[in-house]
């Protein structure tokens, strides 16, 4: 299941994304969902979604803000990764989170939804991200990201939208 960590603050929607350890097999050091994670054998969905957010990153979820997306079949075949898998995807809108990453997690970073549009729909090769606090400032280069099927990462955009 994924979670992405949304926000409203200053007049604009922010995405919340986790930069993957580098110690990581997949994908280390790029950019990702908030938060994923797999359901265990006879574990709700729910559940394994507060579980994996609270081991990725820290935050309890509040069964009040969490928004089910849909389900969204991801495949990829990249030379050696192989990812055939249906996910449940949500959206938790939360005001100002406070992150505590955990060890699969280098950071987390925010993204304006208008930034991230002109990365996944415009194709821009590089977008404004900014520190937590805000203090840092920097470009995040397309390359930097776990890849995901464009579909569904349009379907994301629409849905925050919402």
């Amino acid at each position: 299941m994924h979670c992405w960590i949304v926000d409203e603050s200053s007049n604009e929607k922010w995405i919340y994304l986790q930069q993957r350890s580098y110690k990581k097999k997949d994908f280390p050091g790029l950019y990702d969902i908030s938060a994923a994670g797999h359901v265990d054998i006879g574990e709700e969905i729910e559940n394994a979604l507060k579980r994996e957010v609270k081991e990725e990153i820290g935050i309890e979820i509040n069964s009040r803000k969490l928004r089910f997306v849909g389900s969204i079949r991801e495949k990829m075949n990249l030379n050696s990764f192989l990812n055939n898998e249906i996910c449940e995807v949500y959206l938790y809108n939360v005001k100002d989170p406070k992150f505590n990453i955990g060890h699969e997690v280098e950071k987390m970073i925010k993204v304006s939804v208008s930034e991230f549009k002109k990365l996944i729909l415009d194709g821009h090769d590089r977008i404004m991200a900014f520190s937590i606090d805000e203090k840092l400032k920097f470009n995040i280069r397309a390359h930097e990201f776990c890849v995901h099927e464009k579909e569904y990462l349009k379907s994301i955009i629409d849905s925050i939208g919402k």
